[in-house]
């Protein structure tokens, strides 16, 4: 394939470099610093589990110009970065897959407008990861696989398509037939996680001997998948509900305890969290927007999002 990857960070990075390495012809769209070092140096990349450091080439471009021909583009900005790339995405009209891969709760219908619904797909990376200069040093998340699906319930064959595209890149992948659920519970989730962690001042390690603080995140997460069922959503991935809304408080506590006191967990959790407070809140207040018109009570919530808010250096909401 002729790929298009839309955002030169943590996850655009992993991709642009795993697709580059399998065969296809991808191109990545940086800015400032960052475009100049991937210039010169390549994609590096450095698999923290392997302890492998290997260097991808691609294309670089600076922006998406009208006439630009792809098979697909797949969009890794943050949700706060969202709003910029949506005038170069609607000016060009030849790209007929734009893969959006990233936390957006409530927009989703709103690119659909804009871009076009046959073109729209929503997706979530399985990998987590940190800068250091011009090195990405990544993780997959082993629990959760890279996450795609068409934007409403059409049934076409790009998802199996970009699937096997991704899976033959080494990146395991599954599809799901309501993204925009995936994307509403999966919000709710991991602002409660970001929530907590910034309560322990950033420390996922601390945080995981914080008994009181992690009951809190799990009250919140489940406040948050009843916000979701009571807009009309299922709660997907299955398993998150069965952990959240079906085991006892204790069971939930003890996972989330265990996986915190990882050194795995500071890459795939801790260090997005304390370098991405903007889009934390950012999220954050979409997720309160889904609160508002669920009308469910969500006293956990309503504290971890004052953290989010004092984190990001926002004024504290009443």
């Amino acid at each position: 394939m002729k790929v298009l990857v839309y955002g030169a960070g943590v996850i655009g990075t992993v991709y642009a470099g795993k697709l580059a390495e399998a065969g296809h012809e991808v191109t990545i769209v940086a800015r400032g610093q960052r475009l100049l070092d991937i210039s010169q140096h390549g994609l590096v990349l450095e698999d923290i589990v392997y302890r492998r450091r290997w260097t991808a080439q691609v294309d670089t471009s600076a922006q998406l110009s009208p006439d630009d021909e792809y098979d697909i583009a797949l969009i890794t900005v943050r949700r706060d970065q969202l709003a910029s790339t949506l005038p170069e995405l609607a000016a060009n009209r030849r790209i007929p897959t734009l893969l959006f891969m990233l936390n957006n709760p409530t927009a989703s219908a709103g690119l659909a407008e804009v871009l076009g619904r046959d073109r729209v797909m929503l997706g979530f990376p399985g990998v987590g990861g940190t800068r250091d200069g011009q090195v990405v040093r990544y993780a997959m998340v082993k629990q959760q696989p890279t996450t795609i699906g068409e934007f409403d319930a059409t049934r076409t064959a790009r998802p199996q398509t970009i699937l096997h595209a991704f899976c033959d890149a080494g990146m395991p992948t599954a599809i799901c037939d309501d993204m925009d659920a995936w994307l509403k519970a999966h919000a709710f989730f991991v602002t409660a996680m970001c929530g907590a962690i910034y309560l322990a001042g950033g420390d996922c390690r601390k945080l995981s001997g914080d008994s009181a603080t992690l009951r809190l995140m799990t009250n919140g997460v489940r406040e948050g998948f009843a916000a979701v069922t009571a807009l009309g959503h299922p709660i997907v991935p299955f398993s998150l509900e069965v952990l959240f809304m079906w085991l006892p408080d204790a069971f939930a506590v003890a996972y989330w305890r265990r996986f915190l006191a990882a050194e795995m967990a500071d890459y795939v959790l801790g260090r997005h969290a304390r370098a991405a407070a903007p889009e934390m809140r950012d999220i954050a207040n979409d997720c309160r927007l889904l609160l508002e018109r669920s009308e469910v009570k969500a006293p956990a919530l309503s504290r971890l999002y004052h953290a989010i808010d004092g984190y990001a250096g926002e004024p504290l909401r009443n």
